[in-house]
């Protein structure tokens, strides 16, 4: 326990605790007026535009007529408020009961999966609220192009009722040259009240109308210090996100800690008596790594896309989050809660058409939490050879019982374990 302190306490170190850097801020007297479907529909036809149905000729000679319009520099956008992106809107699970199956669980609960899609394309609106762009006349098409780049994190800190409506709400907290973040909630009614139940942070970048380069942004004006507080955390979790690639065990070894735990594992599941470094011994209660495995394929088809005519990030997040639930449950043979998403980098589109191959792999435990990790990889069905596009890390909560302890073999499962691990740690560090 007292390695697993100092670890604690140096991480709090590096990284600010998340309580301090999350926050956003409501107008006063701001009413609800639309649900969630209702912003999407505003957000496909009224804002981005373009043909309803899938015709990607149509569509390209669309968007190019759009490229005139794009600002060159920042220079040419006025600077926005954080309050000009705000918005917020209803999932009316409460009062729609067809709208309900699409998000119940068959234990009583909220399909996850579905608010990943919400929260995505809700992301994508709050940063089309902040641009305004001089170029642009009434009534014409957006000739930008935002995309997610990036789910920073996601805190599920609150049970989700499936008969209760749903606050979705939010704005831009960061802006930089081409990419903005957004932090958004997820409120319920619970004592007459609206509670937090979800916290989530994206990052998501401009692009030109084909979405073949980046474009520029307005800058965020703050008109105040609490403004100015959220927009410096916004800097430090640039600083966080950046500080984290650069210490990623694909670049560097692992810690002297890192390594005693890896050695750790050899000693505790060699053949003493055999004294090979081939024999193995699994211990009692634990499950080899490689056998914690699941794997879904996927035919990406044109009702996935988004309106950009790639395939909608939040469909990809709503596949492997599914999968990785499953591998979760029959690995734990419990239901698990999700408590905590992060890092899910999008590296690069995924086009219609595409087949995309789901790894799940639980990579750690720890107490009564389990890791896993989904690898999203493009497969090319002529050579065989796979492209990564996405990885997600979630951290599932087991609520019976405590899960088996997962065992790697291999180097490389070692540093997929250590991996898990940190992320672990990250999501759990303020709790």
């Amino acid at each position: 326990m007292a390695l697993r302190r100092i670890n604690t306490k140096l991480l709090k170190q590096i990284f600010p605790s998340r309580e301090l850097v999350r926050g956003i801020i409501v107008p006063a007297d701001f009413k609800v007026e639309r649900t969630i479907q209702q912003v999407v529909s505003s957000l496909s036809f009224d804002v981005i535009g373009g043909p309803r149905h899938y015709d990607p000729e149509l569509y390209n000679k669309a968007r190019e007529d759009l490229v005139s319009i794009l600002p060159k520099s920042q220079d040419e956008l006025p600077p926005r408020k954080m309050g000009d992106s705000y918005d917020c809107a209803l999932i009316p699970l409460g009062s729609d009961r067809l709208l309900r199956d699409r998000y119940s669980t068959i234990h009583g609960g909220v399909r996850i999966g579905r608010l990943l899609e919400d929260m995505d394309i809700f992301a994508v609106h709050l940063v089309f609220k902040h641009v305004l762009n001089p170029r642009q006349k009434e009534g014409m098409a957006s000739p930008f192009s935002i995309v997610t780049a990036l789910v920073d994190q996601i805190d599920f800190t609150g049970e989700i009722l499936s008969d209760s409506d749903i606050r979705i709400s939010g704005h831009v907290t960061w802006v930089g040259k081409s990419s903005a973040e957004s932090t958004l909630y997820l409120e319920q009614v619970r004592d007459g009240q609206w509670r937090k139940v979800t916290e989530a942070k994206f990052v998501l970048v401009a692009r030109d109308p084909l979405n073949r380069g980046s474009a520029v942004l307005n800058p965020l004006e703050r008109g105040s210090q609490e403004e100015e507080d959220i927009y410096q955390r916004g800097e430090q979790n640039k600083v966080r996100r950046f500080a984290m690639s650069q210490d990623s065990l694909f670049r560097v070894p692992p810690t002297l800690h890192e390594q005693e735990i890896i050695h750790d594992f050899f000693i505790r599941t060699v053949d003493h008596k055999a004294m090979s470094f081939k024999a193995r011994i699994k211990p009692e209660n634990s499950v080899w790594m490689e056998d914690a495995k699941l794997k879904n394929l996927i035919i990406c088809q044109p009702e996935n896309r988004n309106r950009f005519n790639k395939i909608f990030g939040g469909f990809i997040m709503r596949q492997a989050f599914e999968l990785a639930w499953a591998n979760t449950h029959v690995y734990s043979k419990c239901r698990p809660f999700i408590i905590h998403v992060d890092d899910i980098w999008f590296r690069k589109p995924v086009e219609v058409g595409s087949m995309l191959y789901f790894n799940s792999q639980v990579c750690y435990t720890e107490d009564k939490y389990v890791q896993t990790r989904v690898s999203a990889e493009v497969v090319d069905p002529k050579t065989g050879g796979m492209s990564v596009t996405n990885v997600f890390q979630f951290t599932f909560e087991l609520r019976k019982q405590a899960p088996p302890q997962i065992i790697p073999k291999t180097y490389h499962e070692a540093m997929m374990y250590l991996t898990g691990r940190r992320h672990f740690l990250n999501s759990t560090i303020h709790q």
